[in-house]
């Protein structure tokens, strides 16, 4: 995985992010596609490969899922945007029991369709664009710079803000534990970042 070096603010490119030209040629390059070669090579060890880059699902889709995706099936007409109250108010009881987070709200529970979807959308949901600043972890994964080339947003790939210096961040990214480190920031450096 390739990061421009800590603290370097990548900028969108010079035309403006609403051009007439392909969403691709705002967006950084994938990671993956780096590793193509040297996947190549390990293939052709005796032992294989261990391919553990995407996260595709290989076991097969248990019965009882099958069957309630199938029961599921016949509901006509477009959901809520925000959730069904019901799988909102599931959340909530969930984060209680298993967290003891207490004081959540409906309001404050967004069911997504997956956490890259989220990460790539929320800049855009935000009505982040041209002049703001994205910050997310040194190393981690594309979505998080991808989100913010979609909305135009400028990005900085850092582990400290107090390097970026007065400059307003409009969206960070805090990510614990980290995928892919696996590395758990602490309660008080959470609360230095996160309560002013």
């Amino acid at each position: 995985m390739s990061t421009p070096p800590d603290h370097e603010v990548t900028a969108p490119p010079a035309d403006p992010w609403w051009a007439a030209r392909g969403v691709s040629a705002r967006l950084p390059d994938f990671p993956w596609d780096k590793l193509v070669r040297y996947a190549e090579q390990a293939r052709r060890h005796p032992d294989g490969i261990v391919d553990l880059s995407i996260g595709t699902p290989v076991d097969p889709t248990p019965p009882v899922v099958q069957r309630a995706l199938a029961e599921a099936a016949d509901a006509p007409g477009y959901p809520q945007t925000v959730g069904l109250p019901s799988t909102r108010q599931e959340a909530v009881d969930w984060l209680q029991r298993r967290h003891g987070v207490t004081g959540l709200g409906l309001d404050q529970v967004l069911p997504v369709v997956g956490s890259k979807e989220l990460i790539a959308q929320l800049p855009s949901h935000l009505g982040l664009g041209p002049g703001d600043l994205v910050a997310y972890p040194a190393l981690a994964y594309p979505t998080y710079e991808v989100g913010a080339a979609l909305a135009g947003a400028r990005t900085v790939a850092t582990d400290s803000l107090s390097a970026l210096g007065p400059e307003r961040v409009a969206l960070l990214w805090l990510n614990s534990p980290s995928n892919p480190t696996g590395r758990v920031l602490p309660p008080a450096h959470l609360r230095k970042v996160v309560v002013p």
